[in-house]
């Protein structure tokens, strides 16, 4: 196996960025369990799932098609172009974001936490990762996001008796991630040159259309997910409403580490896959081969010892809350074949991409989508409730067989 060192730097450093985001979001929940009852515990989830809904909007599938971009720029100037784009793109989805923030506590009840996450709206705005990763220079990145995360995990449990502590952490942690990103802006956005790249308005149009198929697919991926979380409170006890979203806070945690794994060999899968196909397929088996090694002894881990698990993620305290408990390990239990679902559907997706499969990315998304809302009418015409747990496994097997269909269609097309 041919070793690319600034690959498996660039992993490593995306593995402690992701891991550190996912044990933040961990650490976070036992201390709010202990100390705000469970329907509080589920707004908070909503507004947090809400939250990455508006900040794929904002990113706009930047995210993906930049670092791609980037890999394939012959010099600075074509590099400081694709900044400009990037900024360009992410504009008017911010504004639109903004809108809807500051309109939805007129509207719903409980908005005020939905306010709460405009720090992260703004943070995903000027988000510089899509450079920090094509260009390998993601360590000093990881480095402060880890301190800054440290730091806030503490001021949430020095805060954690405090009546305002779900409004606190979403905001705080809104703030993190802006902060974390304003380091990075002489870099990036702010880099002089920059601004003259700025496009005009038919090329703006033009990359917005592009990246549309992108932010569709990403937009349909997370609404799996958020409209179901905001559908089951109407079949769902509130009890059973925080353990759910517990759940998918920890396929959430897992879905960054695979995703992570999958950012850091981006870079070097584009230029592997300009090599031919033998190439790829190679490092695709290769790859595959540890990310699902990986999965299926996390998956063991949560079928065979969910109470030791559960233990764990909320510090050894679960005394004071023994149903909620309960309900979280039979949940674990149900979904420990999720994170190998998603190993083996990662690079699937990777594929798409350098292939430029835009369309069909969308449409699997779409597709996707459909099955999430027949779930939910399942549930309204008398589904028992009792098979929610099993909606992870359900989406993201029909995820994994509609881009294996995708990528079949791609090569027998290339054949």
């Amino acid at each position: 196996m041919k070793f690319h060192l600034p690959t498996f730097n660039q992993f490593v450093s995306l593995l402690i960025l992701s891991v550190t985001n996912a044990v933040f979001q961990l650490m976070v929940i036992p201390i709010l369990v202990h100390h705000i009852n469970a329907e509080k515990l589920g707004v908070y989830f909503l507004a947090l799932s809400f939250g990455s809904l508006l900040a794929i909007l904002v990113n706009y599938g930047t995210m993906q098609t930049s670092v791609v971009a980037i890999k394939k720029v012959k010099n600075e100037i074509e590099k400081e172009q694709v900044i400009a784009e990037t900024f360009a793109v992410r504009l008017i989805p911010l504004i639109l974001a903004i809108i809807i923030i500051c309109a939805l506590p007129l509207f719903i009840k409980n908005g005020v936490y939905y306010f709460m996450i405009l720090p992260m709206i703004l943070a995903e705005f000027i988000n510089p990762q899509f450079y920090l990763i094509a260009t390998y220079k993601i360590n000093k990145y990881t480095l402060i996001n880890l301190i800054l995360r440290l730091a806030m995990l503490a001021l949430v449990y020095l805060l954690r008796g405090n009546v305002y502590i779900i409004q606190i952490t979403l905001f705080g942690t809104g703030i993190v991630m802006l902060l974390v990103n304003c380091f990075f802006l002489k870099e990036t956005f702010f880099k002089q040159g920059v601004i003259i790249h700025f496009p005009g308005m038919e090329k703006m149009i033009q990359l917005l259309k592009t990246n549309s198929l992108v932010l569709g697919n990403g937009l349909t991926v997370h609404l799996q997910q958020s409209l179901f979380l905001f559908a089951i409170p109407s079949f769902v006890t509130p009890l059973y409403l925080s353990a759910y979203g517990f759940v998918d806070k920890l396929i959430s945690s897992f879905r960054m580490l695979v995703n992570a794994y999958g950012s850091a060999v981006m870079p070097h899968a584009a230029g592997t896959h300009q090599q031919g196909f033998g190439e790829w397929k190679k490092l695709k088996k290769q790859q595959n081969i540890l990310l699902s090694l990986f999965c299926l002894l996390a998956g063991l881990i949560m079928y065979a010892l969910p109470e030791q698990l559960l233990t764990i993620l909320l510090l050894g305290k679960h005394n004071n809350n023994q149903a909620f408990f309960m309900q979280v390990q039979e949940l674990i239990q149900l979904i420990s074949i999720v994170p190998f679902l998603i190993a083996l559907n990662v690079l699937n997706v990777t594929e798409i991409f350098l292939e430029k499969k835009y369309i069909a990315y969308f449409g699997a998304g779409v597709f996707i989508l459909f099955v999430s809302l027949l779930s939910i009418d399942s549930l309204q015409l008398g589904l028992d409730p009792k098979y929610v747990g099993y909606y992870p496994m359900l989406i993201e097997g029909v995820a994994l067989i509609t881009s294996y269909f995708i990528v079949q269609q791609i090569r027998f097309a290339k054949n």
